[in-house]
């Protein structure tokens, strides 16, 4: 019971952030988070041998590809495990190249590109968004997750022309 006793000031600091709406507000968080309604079982302590974002044109539907592998575990040849992971609800504009997401409040965010290389073109994710592969115990989920691409965190901070960082206390708490 002692050590316990160190961590509640802590976390009734951690609730009094939340419940003021410091910590985690309603809003907060992605402003997209689309898990694939699809899941895998594959090497507990393999890796991730590559991963490649793929649109089927037949579907409308981009598609995370993942391939496992568990050439750090295994002595002679390596076995490789590849599977799919469909991400519902995005949008291609073959126009511009662009992969939209829309978000619950409607809000249409671009979420990835297509990139061109001399002689195939591959989908990348655009700096505003991540595609998420969670692995825990060899269960794999993945989620696509992306912010607006106007939203402050994408900017830079700004330059202090002396090479200090200066802040501010009263614009932090108002």
């Amino acid at each position: 019971m002692i050590a316990m006793s160190r961590y509640v000031p802590f976390l009734a600091l951690t609730l009094t952030l939340i419940l003021s709406g410091w910590l985690w507000a309603e809003d907060e968080g992605p402003l997209i988070s689309i898990t694939s309604p699809d899941h895998a079982v594959t090497f507990a302590y393999g890796s991730i041998k590559d991963r490649v974002l793929i649109w089927k044109k037949k579907e409308s539907m981009l598609v995370a590809r993942v391939t496992f592998t568990d050439a750090e575990q295994s002595n002679g040849s390596s076995n490789d495990d590849t599977h799919e992971f469909k991400l519902p609800g995005i949008t291609f504009d073959e126009a511009k190249g662009v992969y939209f997401a829309t978000s619950p409040k409607g809000v249409v965010v671009p979420v990835a590109h297509i990139k061109k290389a001399l002689f195939f073109k591959t989908i990348e994710v655009l700096p505003n968004a991540a595609v998420r592969i969670l692995r825990e115990r060899g269960n794999v989920t993945v989620i696509l997750e992306a912010i607006s691409p106007t939203d402050p965190a994408l900017q830079p901070p700004p330059v202090d022309p002396d090479g200090t960082h200066k802040v501010d206390a009263d614009k932090i708490l108002q």
